[in-house]
């Protein structure tokens, strides 16, 4: 599995995670909240480490530009999120918003970007799709770790 294709089965799980969201009852949402923030985190890092450098060499306009304004905005919402998580009102709304901004960029992923990114080798990417997320992985705990410290004054 090429590096386009995970990003693609990560959105999937993305949508899946909302879907679960939405059914869940309101027990298991916060846990729900963090499942979400961890997965697009994750999936974010991968993009900005590893993509979004080389899609800048076939993507053309401000496309990637406008990509990681809104992985900016999804991780100010996911922090919201996640200091939201226990309590109802607002971490419905922040899902909402949250839903909404990713919604739109996996779109706009799909559609504008990933076509033109699928023509290029994988070498092009730099380490295998298996190495990218492991590392990415260990880089996502550390940004959950400090999207969940609390605020400081």
């Amino acid at each position: 599995m090429n590096i386009i294709d995970v990003l693609i089965q990560q959105h999937r799980d993305a949508e899946a995670l909302f879907e679960a969201y939405r059914a869940a009852p309101d027990e298991e949402k916060p846990e729900l909240c963090v499942r979400l923030a961890e997965a697009l985190t994750l999936h974010s890092t991968i993009e900005e480490r590893w993509v979004y450098p080389v899609a800048r060499s076939v993507v053309e306009g401000p496309r990637i530009d406008f990509a990681v304004e809104e992985h900016g905005e999804m991780s100010q919402l996911i922090s919201e999120l996640l200091h939201a998580r226990r309590e109802p009102r607002r971490r419905e709304a922040t899902v909402r918003q949250l839903e909404a901004v990713a919604a739109h960029h996996m779109a706009e992923e799909e559609r504008e970007v990933f076509p033109r990114l699928r023509e290029m080798a994988s070498e092009a990417f730099g380490p295998s799709s298996s190495e990218i997320v492991r590392t990415a992985s260990d880089a996502r705990r550390e940004a959950m770790r400090q999207l969940d410290a609390p605020a400081t004054p």
